[in-house]
């Protein structure tokens, strides 16, 4: 079990956070300490700026008085922790506990999200040895959200789905919770084969070179989360059975099963398809494989062997 930790900022007010080959510059003109507690982000903050990256988010981070969205066309409502509105210049996100009578921050982003400003409200604030520390708005829901609509005009996709890097080649096995992503990213820790990327969602991107996969700080019950990536060599449709197995299935097939469990903003008609075209694309390109598989070293063995036959 990883132990919560915190990450202060770099010098300077800014930090950088990569994901998927994206760089969010973090800026700020506040007297805080910018403080990040979740772990698994301690691998995705970078001090190389945009040296790595192949897109940027700007991310301004604003206190004071919170903006009023109550009037805006809300497009969709959790009815537990976030809803979205537009206005003519694009979105606003506004993040708040039913617990909780302030929002922890509202978010105000372009369409294709090159800039956005998150206005940090009260809860977000605290004091820790005599220190005045801001919790980092750019996390969990926040940075998958910008990630979701960015990388949608990127040809980029955010899946649920576990990924790893294996012998260079990267393998995917999407599903939804109980699919057996967990269980399989387990074994193969327990096998220490391969470079985990994560055991709950990935990212796939289009890239110069074909489609790649990239971990993310967003872990499941594995908790594994890592900034690494891979060619997207293989997609495996997990179904828990007594023996190991593997049937080919088409591209039909596959993109049948994959769209559920894609992050998708349906409400949002232009990104929604945008987001539909690269999963076509992908699917077309990167065969698909349903995979019985027996929860135990033999299941990875079976892998190990089948994946070498991968171009």
């Amino acid at each position: 079990m990883l132990k919560a930790n915190v990450v202060e900022a770099s010098s300077g007010n800014g930090q950088f956070l990569q994901i998927a080959a994206v760089t969010v510059a973090i800026s700020h003109d506040l007297s805080f300490n910018l403080l990040t507690q979740d772990p698994l982000y301690n691998d995705f903050f970078t001090t190389l700026g945009t040296e790595k990256s192949a897109s940027l988010i700007q991310a301004r981070l604003v206190h004071g008085r919170m903006p009023d969205v109550s009037r805006l066309h809300k497009l969709f409502d959790t009815r537990e922790s976030w809803s979205i509105y537009s206005d003519p210049r694009g979105n606003w996100i506004r993040f708040q506990s039913i617990l909780q009578p302030d929002p922890f921050w509202i978010a105000r982003f372009d369409r294709q999200v090159n800039r956005v400003f998150v206005y940090c409200g009260s809860p977000l604030i605290g004091t820790r040895e005599e220190k005045t520390d801001l919790a980092n708005p750019i996390c969990y829901p926040l940075d998958q959200l910008l990630l979701m609509y960015h990388l949608a005009y990127r040809a980029g996709i955010l899946a649920h789905a576990a990924g790893i890097d294996l012998d260079g080649r990267g393998l995917i096995f999407p599903g939804c919770s109980g699919a057996g992503k967990s269980t399989l990213t387990r074994l193969f820790a327990d096998c220490q084969m391969g470079n985990l990327l994560s055991d709950e969602r990935v990212v796939l991107r289009l890239t110069g070179t074909g489609w790649q996969v990239f971990g993310t700080p967003w872990a499941g019950t594995a908790g594994v989360g890592s900034n690494g990536c891979a060619p997207l060599t293989g997609m495996f449709f997990l179904k828990h059975d007594n023996q190991n197995l593997l049937r080919r299935i088409t591209a039909e097939n596959a993109m049948e099963r994959l769209l559920p469990i894609l992050s998708i903003p349906w409400y949002d008609a232009d990104v929604m398809m945008h987001i539909i075209a690269s999963t076509k694309q992908l699917t077309s390109k990167v065969p698909a494989y349903e995979m019985s598989f027996k929860p135990d070293r033999s299941a990875i063995d079976f892998l190990v062997r089948f994946q070498k036959t991968l171009s």
